[in-house]
């Protein structure tokens, strides 16, 4: 072997160890990275489920605890069982006495003393009145265990909700849930005044009435707000009616000084019309929006436009122009007094309406009786 191939297999050697080396380095270090993988892994997880079980209790929600509000030994479970037990023993042995004695009676004719059978009679009565107050007081813990078992965690209900589940009537579930209220088998228990809701604690029954007490007061500040609005209308009502009035005098006032003339007959109309407005607007106060500016603007322009006439009237020298005005201001008083005149008709619109309504029924009424003429005809 020449020193070419010595060095080549040295080479080859070289080659070999050294990827043998670098196989041993990468597996060594897989190894390590899969180590430190795992524990970061395990260092994670880990730190999860600390963080988790510190979030899940945190968020957990306590449920409400009703056993404090809950008799332990509600009315009727021990005594119930008791009534029951005499019950049940004195309808056994009375009733057997008078059993025998009634055979004896029967078979024999004899029934021995009178006073030991009316005594057993009795007593097997009272024995009969134990037996069913005991089944009544076992029958309303076994509803009381059904309503507990409906309220679950909840600190107030509808009773009717409870009515549907216990399959009563509402009216029986709330003298039912009083009674029990009453006996302290719901330590705390109350019902609102609309016997609509029941309160398994005082807390919430005092929440209840503040709430109550905050509706009521808003009412009562509702009411005097409506009443100060109502008085405010109404005074506004009585203030412009007054207004009108005292028009409709200075109208009359400048009639009667105009007597003598033509408009006069025209004034006269004019404060028919404008005191039959009024009259209709006091009977339905809330009219007065309608009629405001016929008092507040078309009235004080009547004044104004009549004391113009009643001034020229007075001049000594009627000249052209004079009774021109006049004429005019007469035109103007016959289209004011057709204006008012459409104003009261508009007034009477409703009064109208519940005639011609009146009459509807009426004529409605009569045929279902076979009262109309068409009906006597046939």
């Amino acid at each position: 072997m020449d020193k070419k191939d010595l060095s080549n297999l040295e080479d080859q050697i070289m080659s070999t160890v050294s990827n043998a080396l670098k196989a041993i380095d990468f597996a060594n270090l897989k190894k390590d990275i899969n180590d430190k993988t795992e524990n970061t892994l395990n260092q994670v997880k880990s730190k999860f489920n600390g963080y988790s079980e510190k979030y899940m209790r945190l968020n957990k929600k306590a449920k409400n605890d009703i056993s404090k509000y809950i008799s332990k030994r509600p009315a009727g479970s021990m005594s119930g069982i008791l009534y029951i037990l005499f019950g049940i023993s004195g309808c056994l042995v009375y009733g057997s006495s008078v059993l025998i004695f009634i055979i004896f009676k029967i078979l024999f004719g004899i029934i021995g003393s009178n006073v030991l059978f009316v005594s057993a009679l009795l007593l097997l009565v009272v024995s009969v009145g134990l037996l069913l107050r005991g089944i009544t007081l076992r029958k309303r813990v076994k509803r009381f265990k059904k309503y507990v078992r409906f309220i679950d965690d909840n600190n107030y209900f509808l009773i009717n909700d409870l009515a549907k589940f216990a399959r009563e009537k509402e009216s029986f579930v709330v003298k039912d849930l009083s009674k029990m209220i009453d006996l302290g088998m719901f330590l705390e228990g109350h019902i609102d005044e609309e016997k609509t809701y029941f309160m398994l604690n005082d807390e919430v029954y005092n929440d209840y009435l503040n709430l109550k007490n905050q509706q009521i007061a808003k009412e009562i500040d509702n009411e005097k707000l409506n009443e100060e609005i109502e008085n405010l209308e109404k005074d506004e009502i009585e203030s412009t009616i007054k207004i009108g009035r005292n028009y409709i005098e200075q109208i009359k006032n400048i009639k009667n000084e105009l007597y003598k003339e033509e408009i006069a007959v025209k004034l006269d109309k004019l404060g028919n019309i404008s005191n039959q407005i009024l009259v209709q607007v006091e009977k339905n106060p809330n009219k007065i929006q309608e009629v405001n500016k016929f008092i507040n603007h078309y009235l004080p322009i009547t004044i104004k436009l009549i004391n113009s006439y009643k001034d020229i009237n007075n001049q000594s020298v009627q000249g052209e122009n004079i009774e021109n005005a006049k004429i005019e201001i007469e035109k103007s008083i016959d289209l004011i007094n057709s204006a008012f005149e459409n104003l009261l008709d508009d007034l009477y619109e409703d009064v109208v309406l519940d005639i011609s309504t009146d009459i509807s029924v009426l004529k409605t009424l009569f045929k279902q009786e076979g009262l109309t003429e068409d009906d006597f005809k046939k």
